[in-house]
């Protein structure tokens, strides 16, 4: 189970949202009757699809393709960090709270800065 939450981490750090999140969502089904681990995983799952259902929509021919594109790539952007946040909080439900895998995750949003002494 170890490895199987490091694979999860190591998609998180790349970037990889998406197959972070199908992959805990295999995980979840297969080994857990948690309550909070199904609402949890059930909602990544929904969003997931909710993606992939949305692709057809760039195709539409319209004067406000455009606009619609823009607000696409918008929601599109909320959607994934929705299910980065909830990969997170499932990735703690599956390890228990394990600080050693917690501690793993890179935060994408900080800046990294050199460290320079004169």
């Amino acid at each position: 189970m170890f490895e199987d939450l490091l694979k999860v981490v190591n998609y998180l750090n790349d970037g990889k949202i998406l197959e972070a999140g199908e992959y805990l969502v295999e995980l979840a089904k297969n080994n857990y009757t948690n309550e909070d681990i199904i609402k949890i995983s059930s909602e990544i799952e929904k969003e997931l699809r909710e993606l992939k259902e949305e692709s057809w929509i760039t195709q539409i021919d319209s004067k406000f393709r455009d606009q619609i594109i823009s607000v696409l790539e918008d929601n599109t952007r909320c959607k994934r960090e929705l299910i980065r946040v909830l990969s997170l909080s499932l990735l703690e439900k599956l390890s228990k709270g394990n600080e050693l895998i917690l501690n793993m995750i890179r935060n994408p949003h900080a800046e990294s800065k050199p460290h320079t002494f004169i």
